[in-house]
């Protein structure tokens, strides 16, 4: 199985806009993997594209993915939604006025909650462009490729990937993994792909988490660390870092070698299970 993250970012990419802060200028100096788009997976084995921030045909034309036959989108924030127009170039021929529609997965509590806002988006390109078919579905098989799709927060509709081939198992925590809730699928997974995580608690502008309004939304290091033993996980890669973490690349790629088998993503980044 073979997974990339098209982009790493959170809801602020880096660099971020008219931000001044030693990260962001830094990108913009060194760019490359210093740099972080949007939050996105692809699964190459099956052209699947999870999530469309804002600037997914960007990363697209980035990391060099031509071909995406289905999509899905795990939950309605606009970090993950607003790129959605990608299905027009994908799934509509206008010169032709023809319609190609692709795969479109997601719960059907997160499609309600795309559409209510979103001005009916997703019934747009369904049922006047013809560029998707969707499917209201909390699983999905396609050729040798099995993804089940958990609510992991009722309040929120936040959607984690379990996603198999054969006896291979990757976990996709996209968003808000925190409030956690434990499920029996988690459990020896060859890789935890999870958001919004913090390392050390201090922020970009200096501040220490545990006075932000958020704190209870991330995870700490030390609590991902307890996460990977429970559930027996070989392999976690942190993605969604935000510009208000404050940390480069180049920290994470320290901080990497004192972990066992912690990660951190980078737009490109190429997962093979």
């Amino acid at each position: 199985m073979k997974l990339k993250i098209v982009g790493s970012g959170g809801m602020s990419i880096i660099p971020s806009s008219f931000c001044k802060c030693k990260i962001c200028e830094e990108a913009r100096e060194k760019g490359g993997r210093y740099e972080r788009l949007g939050p996105s997976l692809y699964i190459d084995d099956i052209k699947m594209l999870i999530d469309t921030p804002e600037d997914i045909a960007v990363a697209c034309n980035r990391q060099k993915i031509s071909e995406v036959n289905h999509i899905s989108i795990s939950h309605s924030d606009p970090d993950h939604v607003k790129g959605i127009r990608i299905v027009e170039k994908i799934g509509y021929d206008f010169i032709k006025e023809k319609s190609m529609p692709i795969h479109f997965y997601a719960l059907p509590e997160v499609i309600k909650d795309i559409n209510n806002m979103n001005c009916d988006c997703l019934k747009y390109y369904s049922d006047v462009l013809g560029c998707i078919s969707i499917n209201e579905t909390s699983h999905m098989s396609i050729d040798n490729i099995d993804i089940d799709m958990i609510n992991n927060n009722t309040n929120r509709n936040i959607t984690f990937y379990v996603i198999r081939q054969n006896e291979k198992k990757v976990i996709y925590a996209c968003c808000n993994p925190k409030p956690f809730q434990h499920n029996e699928a988690y459990f020896d997974a060859d890789v935890f792909i999870i958001s919004l995580v913090s390392d050390n608690g201090i922020l970009n502008d200096g501040t220490k988490l545990e006075y932000a309004p958020f704190k209870d939304e991330i995870f700490t290091l030390n609590e991902i660390i307890e996460m990977k033993n429970y559930y027996r996980i070989k392999k976690v890669v942190v993605t969604h870092i935000d510009e208000i973490w404050g940390k480069s690349y180049g920290y994470y790629k320290e901080l990497e070698k004192k972990l066992d088998n912690i990660l951190f993503a980078y737009d490109g980044m190429d997962i093979i299970v």
